[in-house]
């Protein structure tokens, strides 16, 4: 057990000499980037209230975090990922929803829709109600754009520069 146990640690003592020798050598050498986050807030003052975080890497626009709480009480979570020319990728949703059916008393429905982009054509989309796959309506996937434009003129592109609207 002693053998096998001084075994291990030399191996792995040789493995973290190995890394410090290539470093040395000029072998490449991972940098790490810097990440800012930015946080806003917006209100239509009718349909939602909004708090958003704008995450930057090495500068450039990655990816936007959105909470939402509607006048219901009914909450919003959107994630909306952003290529190096600051094009939406990719948007995810995840709602609570209050629904009832006759004469029942409300319950809260989870609603999940990713949907992923290329430019202005949709690749892909999903959705799921209650972990239920159902189709995803196009007015779904309009609603999802033009949100993401409302919070993507709020955030500048780069992490220094000023907003700008598209």
């Amino acid at each position: 057990m002693v053998a096998v146990a001084a075994v291990l640690t030399a191996a792995c003592g040789d493995k973290q000499t190995d890394t410090r020798a290539d470093s040395r050598a000029g072998a490449p050498v991972s940098v790490a980037t810097d990440t800012v986050k930015r946080q806003g807030r917006w209100s239509d003052s009718i349909t939602a209230e909004s708090d958003y975080t704008a995450v930057y890497v090495s500068g450039e626009l990655v990816v936007i975090e959105e909470q939402m709480v509607f006048p219901d009480g009914t909450r919003s979570s959107r994630t909306y990922f952003y290529d190096r020319r600051a094009a939406p990728t990719r948007v995810v949703e995840e709602r609570s929803l209050m629904a009832a059916a006759g004469n029942s008393s409300p319950t809260t429905m989870r609603v999940r829709l990713d949907v992923y982009f290329t430019g202005d054509r949709v690749d892909s989309s999903g959705k799921t109600v209650d972990n239920v796959a159902k189709t995803v309506q196009p007015y779904e996937i309009e609603n999802l754009r033009r949100h993401e434009r409302e919070i993507f003129a709020r955030v500048p592109m780069t992490d220094a520069a000023p907003r700008t609207d598209r």
